[in-house]
């Protein structure tokens, strides 16, 4: 647990702050205490973001399927039953089928994850301590640097992880094209064989197709994150440690994610419908957007969203809290080690 002493060097939002000039060998330094946050964040990230990957697998799958299906079909899928999807893909793939795209998902959200909340933190600190030099440290404006330093960070994480992203939809949703194969093609592809199958489609460039939709979508984060962080401030006021809690960290994240989730989905669906595309010549996002509502009204804009809704609770309670804790715990053994360290240099 951090102490409110180091909470305060750390910034509003855990984030490295303007530290003291002169140090001590118990106060470390700015940058020390920038490395420590920079590799708990990495550390935390790729921690929460696997095991996001595997509670939430079925879920995910579920919802691309839907998302996709309209392309396939010419139509709304009719209230679909999460349950119900669920049981057909047990029943028609097995187990093992409930987890289709699972490697790829290990090797995508993990990494996204993994980059996206080291430069987050690294963003907003930057953007506290810029901001300090003119005198208010972000206090009049952390919204905006919130808002700010989740754009930043998701577009520098989604034009990295774009290619594995698109392998992971189309491992997703292969058996919504079986009925175009010949029966003695009609097997999963893995992870490798799904690469090399999109590269003889479409070369280099297919593997950031659905990229514009998804940094439309920023406007995503831009809106989660300046809430989940306003609604961590106000919890650590309530704290008697200075400190949120897990039922902080959860309620924080779901009512962030439902909010920003309402307001962006659309953009979900166009960038699935852009990836999952098996045509050589690729539509833009405003031709994929007409489509869809031309053949499926602007409900189709919102296919999948019930199950989208269903996984945000426990996708983000996986994800957030167990990042926080992660990282918390991270910084906590770097401090203890830190500490060790020092002792046994002044005796």
């Amino acid at each position: 647990m951090e102490s409110n002493d180091e909470r305060m060097r750390l910034g509003t939002g855990g984030s490295p702050a303007a530290a003291p000039a002169s140090t001590s060998p118990n106060r470390p330094s700015k940058r020390a205490l920038g490395r420590d946050h920079f590799s708990s964040s990495l550390i935390a990230g790729i921690g929460s973001g696997s095991l996001a990957s595997v509670v939430c697998a079925p879920l995910d799958l579920v919802r691309t399927r839907l998302q996709v299906a309209g392309a396939i079909e010419n139509k709304v899928s009719q209230s679909p039953q999460i349950l119900k999807s669920l049981h057909e893909i047990y029943r028609t793939d097995g187990f093992r089928g409930c987890f289709r795209g699972l490697g790829a998902t290990l090797a995508t959200v993990p990494m996204f994850w993994g980059i996206y909340f080291p430069l987050y933190e690294t963003f907003k600190s930057r953007m506290m301590d810029a901001t300090r030099e003119g005198g208010d440290g972000g206090n009049n404006h952390r919204a905006l640097v919130h808002l700010s330093s989740a754009v930043s960070a998701g577009a520098i994480a989604d034009v990295i992880c774009n290619p594995l992203f698109v392998i992971r939809v189309r491992m997703q949703t292969e058996a919504l094209h079986y009925l175009e194969k010949a029966p003695s093609e009609r097997k999963p592809n893995n992870a490798l064989t799904t690469m090399r199958g999109l590269y003889r489609e479409g070369g280099i460039p297919i593997f950031w197709r659905g990229l514009t939709a998804s940094l439309l979508g920023l406007g995503h984060v831009g809106i989660q994150f300046p809430v989940y962080e306003r609604l961590k401030m106000e919890a650590r006021k309530r704290s008697a440690t200075g400190e949120e809690s897990p039922v902080d960290l959860l309620l924080a994240s779901g009512i962030s994610k439902m909010t920003a989730a309402i307001l962006t989905y659309p953009h979900e669906v166009i960038r699935s419908r852009m990836m999952d595309s098996r045509s050589t010549a690729s539509m833009g996002i405003l031709d994929t957007a007409r489509h869809i509502v031309k053949h499926e009204g602007y409900a189709g804009l919102y296919s999948g969203i019930k199950v989208t809704l269903f996984r945000v609770v426990p996708n983000c309670c996986v994800t957030f809290v167990s990042y926080e804790l992660i990282a918390r715990w991270v910084r906590k053994e770097m401090k203890r080690i830190r500490n060790e360290e020092n002792d046994d240099i002044t005796s």
